[in-house]
């Protein structure tokens, strides 16, 4: 007869088992979702960017993104310290628990800290509109007071932005991607929509900005409301020790969030920066068109590390002394998880990022006309270092303590601040070209640190990440499609249109069915044949 302490090992050995095939199942579906909902943003986003250049031109365009640097997806946004991850961190782990009172608690103690942040920084970018903004930019003199009043209504609207954060990681915490993405679409295709009527009748940078904040004011409102109305809690909840304690540990948490996120979006921001100021508006236009592409690719892997976040802060309640008390047998640690969530970051992302590459010319003369094709090697250089940006920000998402962070963000931050030094020192001489190639330098820093980091946190074998996440989906992926999709891709931008479409057409095909009998395992091979019956059906 099995000993009572025995079977409990056994039992609670199969719910954790049963455990990690329900998350490993969630992810997919969630990565799903939230795939089709950033892809139309995507193609909305890029859609717009040739009739926004051909309207607004090259340097009123480059003076718009310009204003884009300082809004809550640009510089702005590091202000939020790093407090909405470590708040979706916390209202993962506390609703996995059922603990009500908690989440309400966390969620208060957030939107106030938001709502404080906002007030600060809306008032801060203000007065920077309305006294260093020419003096940091070279704004012709013409477009310096249209300029000010546009930063200032931005500014305006980092009132509702910043809670707006609050909001989102409550849904995030709660794994309603498909709120949060929606959420996301809907502020992209209304903007869309109305760029589209009111640069036929003005191109006014401060009516386009005033349009983009009002959008976000409404949708900030309308998904508050649902946020609050699914939680009954908030309402009822009063205690302020309580909502202390959460301050100091959503506090604690955010430091480390807020040096991963430093830099990773001074990676992001900092080179449009630098290009802005030394370069000009001119420049900073066609640097986006070279990166634009490539960062879209983001969008891939954004959607995943949205679904991956909650899980693993659940996952990570198997590692608390209370959960290994509870049976004296071997616990899920979420390391199974977090593998699979990293094969699946490059199996999404490294096709995608051979095909652009490959047909970067091609690209670039359908998309924003023929005299931008002579940045087809940026284009290329700049998905290089995004490839190698994916492995950074997926690790990242994997780690929800705050010891976890420490070796990480200290190369990360080291490397950031290699590249400031060296766009200081040789961006006006070496151009986008020296962009290009410091970027690619740091990014191979980034995924090496990400990569012993991975193996320290997460107790896999080095030899095993190799094998699954790294050898197939990019090794094997990347040179395969590289070759094979270069030919077709060469006489397409020579317009030889019918002979390179069937030979990229038939080279296509083969990389997919390389990919699918060499790369992908049994259970993704079932996985998809499972999804074409369904759509059959």
């Amino acid at each position: 007869m099995p000993s009572g302490a025995a079977t409990n090992a056994d039992e609670i050995g199969h719910r954790d088992a049963r455990q990690a095939a329900r998350s490993e199942r969630r992810l997919v579906r969630n990565t799903g979702f939230s795939l089709a909902q950033q892809v139309s943003a995507m193609a909305l986003a890029l859609l717009l960017v040739p009739y926004m250049l051909w309207m607004l031109g090259p340097e009123r365009y480059g003076m718009w993104l310009s204003l884009q640097l300082f809004n809550i997806l640009g510089f702005a946004g590091l202000a939020e310290l790093g407090f909405q991850g470590a708040i979706v961190r916390f209202l993962a782990r506390y609703y996995a628990q059922g603990d009500r009172a908690a989440c309400a608690g966390v969620m208060i103690a957030g939107l106030a800290l938001f709502t404080a942040l906002g007030i600060v920084v809306a008032a801060a970018v203000i007065v920077f509109a309305n006294t260093g903004l020419t003096v940091l930019l070279p704004i012709a003199d013409e477009s310096a007071a249209e300029m000010r009043l546009a930063l200032s209504i931005m500014g305006a609207g980092l009132f509702a932005s910043f809670p707006a954060l609050a909001i989102k990681a409550f849904f995030a915490g709660r794994q309603e991607l498909a709120t949060t993405k929606t959420w996301e679409f809907c502020d992209r295709l209304a903007f869309a929509l109305a760029t589209l009527v009111l640069l036929q009748f003005t191109t006014n940078l401060a009516a386009l900005v005033l349009v983009e904040q009002l959008i976000a004011l409404f949708l900030a409102a309308v998904f508050g409301f649902l946020a609050w109305s699914r939680s009954a809690g908030w309402r009822g909840w009063r205690s302020g020790k309580a909502l202390g304690e959460h301050l100091r540990d959503i506090a604690q948490l955010s430091r480390p969030v807020f040096a991963a996120n430093l830099a990773s979006q001074g990676f992001n921001r900092l080179p449009d920066l630098f290009v802005a100021v030394l370069l000009g508006p001119v420049s900073l236009t066609a640097f986006q068109i070279a990166t634009r592409i490539p960062r879209a690719v983001k969008v891939l892997q954004g959607s995943l590390n949205a679904a991956v976040l909650p899980h693993v802060a659940q996952l990570d309640l198997a590692k608390e002394p209370s959960a290994r008390d509870a049976a004296k047998g071997p616990v899920h640690t979420g390391a199974e998880f977090v593998l699979l969530g990293l094969r699946l970051n490059m199996l999404l992302a490294v096709p995608v990022l051979v095909a652009i590459s490959s047909l970067a010319p091609l690209l670039l003369k359908l998309w924003v006309g023929a005299q931008y094709v002579s940045l087809t090697g940026y284009l290329v250089g700049f998905a290089l270092f995004q490839a190698l940006f994916l492995v950074s920000n997926y690790v990242s998402a994997t780690l929800t303590r705050s010891q976890h962070f420490k070796v990480f963000v200290r190369i990360n931050l080291m490397l950031l601040a290699l590249l400031v030094c060296a766009l200081a020192l040789g961006l006006e001489a070496g151009g986008i070209g020296f962009l290009a190639g410091t970027l690619i330098v740091c990014g191979a820093g980034m995924a090496g640190a990400a990569f012993f980091v991975f193996h320290r946190v997460h107790g896999l074998p080095p030899r095993r990440i190799f094998r699954e996440a790294i050898s197939g989906p990019v090794l094997l992926s990347g040179v395969s499609g590289a070759i094979l999709l270069a030919p077709g891709a060469v006489l397409l931008a020579n317009a030889q249109w019918s002979v390179g479409a069937a030979l990229a057409g038939s080279a296509g095909c083969i990389y997919a069915l390389l990919i699918y009998q060499k790369v992908l395992n049994a259970p993704e091979r079932a996985f998809l044949a499972g999804l074409v019956r369904r759509a059959r059906g």
